[in-house]
């Protein structure tokens, strides 16, 4: 919908409304900018602050949140703290950030006032229990280890990890995948799932780690994490997140919450550039090079219940979004592009803190399946799941939750139907006695209290080996640059915030250079 369409709307609209003087309708706010961000997730907060403050560009970035961070999910904890002491931030989705090449400077040089701290953000000490959450029943006291001996998982992540080099792999996925080969000349075992894969390589006992760390390969297209594609796998698995495993590279927090971060790019970008509580409408892009009518977006901003129309035009524009079909359906797509992002059939991934009088202060209660006890390379779990109740410590009611689900859309597995699973795994403990109510407690006591939600959107490419070797992405990152359009994010890049910073260096590179 272009503005002169929109304003037609308008005086429609003012029409059956008894208007009768065009000069009483107001028009929709008109901003003219250089980059239109489309996300502020890490990739699209870091994208635009980098624009405007590193590259001298104007920019607006449209986020449908109310605040930034996208995975960055800080909730602060008034209950635990002592009287008149300040909240105590629980990271329930980014828990880390950790160094690659220089992505980490990023922080210290712009945010100077930020303070990076060694390991985990505030949580008290916890014990793990063994739970198959299908049937509620605890696996035998003696699973104590969640897997082979630790020395042999820190022996097979290395030998991957150096696989991954000696062979070139990591030049063809971090941070994104321009030194990906054609599809016919991908490497085929980057292709196999990641079960023969490993079972090739002689890394099976890296899985049980790696399958915990990527909350179970969260919002694959298979329901069977060994079946996920290898090169899926390491999106949330990557040849640098490797290192921090064997002691190589360290993993960081921001002190007070790592929501502090995309507080700053938002105060940083300031008022007027960054529209919050917004939806893209429709999106007018030039079909063809040399159109020079530019790049036309509206956008619907809710604030306070009520809502307001932006006309924003620029010369660019930079998604940053996963390229779902629900989130590109107000975009001109052609039919090429149609075609593209159809292909994809994504899962769903969130996290939430939660609580309930039931659930044992100082656990954390693990989705382990019975299996896993005769066979410790098999802690799996088919989606949907939850794979954890885990305790923030014994002085907190607070318990932290990763869901994953999928079906024949994305939509499917909504915050509706994640909650729905936890609650059901929590039922089931409960009915097996695992988990119990307190003498005189009521039934009411297992009953979930959602305090947060987060919705993580898809994770991996969610295309078949047969698409990748079809060309998928090759044909995804030969879209960069067209109609003005370009494209970032974890959708076709490696799933870590620094990473996905280092993704947007080349991504602003080129486009700086095509100007």
């Amino acid at each position: 919908m272009t503005i002169r369409k929109l304003c037609e709307v308008y005086l429609v609209v003012a029409s059956f409304s008894g208007v009768t003087h065009a000069t009483t309708v107001k028009a929709p706010k008109v901003i003219n900018r250089d980059v239109i961000v489309i996300g502020g997730g890490a990739a699209g907060s870091h994208a635009a602050f980098r624009l405007q403050q590193d590259y001298n560009k104007t920019v607006v970035l449209i986020e449908k949140e109310a605040i930034l961070g996208g995975h960055v999910d800080t909730y602060l904890d008034t209950t635990t703290t002592t009287a008149g002491g300040p909240p105590i931030p629980r990271e329930y989705g980014v828990a880390v950030y950790f160094p690659y090449l220089d992505s980490l400077d990023f922080i210290t040089r712009r945010f100077p006032n930020l303070t990076l701290s060694p390991g985990l953000g505030p949580r008290g000490a916890t014990i793990t229990r063994y739970i198959d959450f299908s049937t509620g029943l605890p696996l035998p006291s003696n699973y104590t280890s969640g897997g082979p001996d630790p020395s042999l998982i820190t022996t097979a992540i290395i030998r991957f990890h150096d696989l991954m080099v000696s062979k070139g792999w990591d030049k063809m996925v971090e941070p994104g995948f321009w030194n990906l080969p054609p599809g016919p000349l991908i490497p085929d075992d980057l292709l196999l799932p990641i079960g023969e894969f490993a079972k090739k390589w002689n890394v099976t006992e890296a899985l049980p780690r790696m399958y915990e760390s990527t909350g179970g390969g969260p919002a694959a297209r298979h329901k069977r994490f060994e079946d996920l594609m290898t090169l899926t796998f390491l999106q949330s698995f990557s040849p640098a997140w490797m290192k921090v495993f064997f002691g190589e590279a360290g993993m960081y927090h921001i002190e007070g919450g790592n929501q502090q971060l995309y507080d700053a790019f938002q105060e940083g970008l300031g008022e007027g550039n960054v529209l919050t509580r917004s939806v893209v409408a429709s999106v007018r892009r030039p079909e063809k090079e040399g159109d020079k009518r530019g790049i036309e977006v509206i956008v619907r901003t809710t604030s306070g219940g009520k809502a307001t129309t932006t006309v924003v035009r620029a010369k660019k524009i930079l998604i940053a979004i996963p390229p779902t079909r629900e989130n590109l359906a107000p975009f001109d797509l052609n039919a090429y592009e149609t075609d593209l992002f159809s292909r994809p059939k994504y899962g769903r991934y969130g996290t939430a803190i939660v609580t309930a009088p039931v659930l044992p202060r100082g656990y954390e209660l693990h989705n382990t399946p019975l299996l896993a006890a005769t066979d410790p390379n098999k802690p799996f779990i088919n989606e949907p799941h939850i794979l954890e109740f885990s305790s923030y410590g014994n002085d907190s009611a607070l318990f932290s939750i990763g869901t994953s689900g999928s079906g024949l859309s994305y939509g499917e597995f909504d915050e509706k139907q994640a909650i729905k699973v936890a609650q059901e795994s929590l039922d089931r403990m409960v009915a097996a006695g695992t988990v119990k109510v307190a003498e005189g407690g009521k039934k009411s006591d297992a009953k979930l209290q959602v305090l947060e939600y987060s919705d993580h959107g898809p994770g991996g490419f969610g295309v078949t080996t047969e698409e990748m070797r079809g060309g998928w992405m090759e044909r995804m990152y030969g879209l960069q640059g067209k109609r003005g359009t370009w494209y970032t994010g974890n959708a076709i890049a490696i799933d870590f915030s620094t990473q996905l910073w280092k993704m947007n260096d080349e991504v602003l590179r080129r486009m700086v250079e095509s100007w």
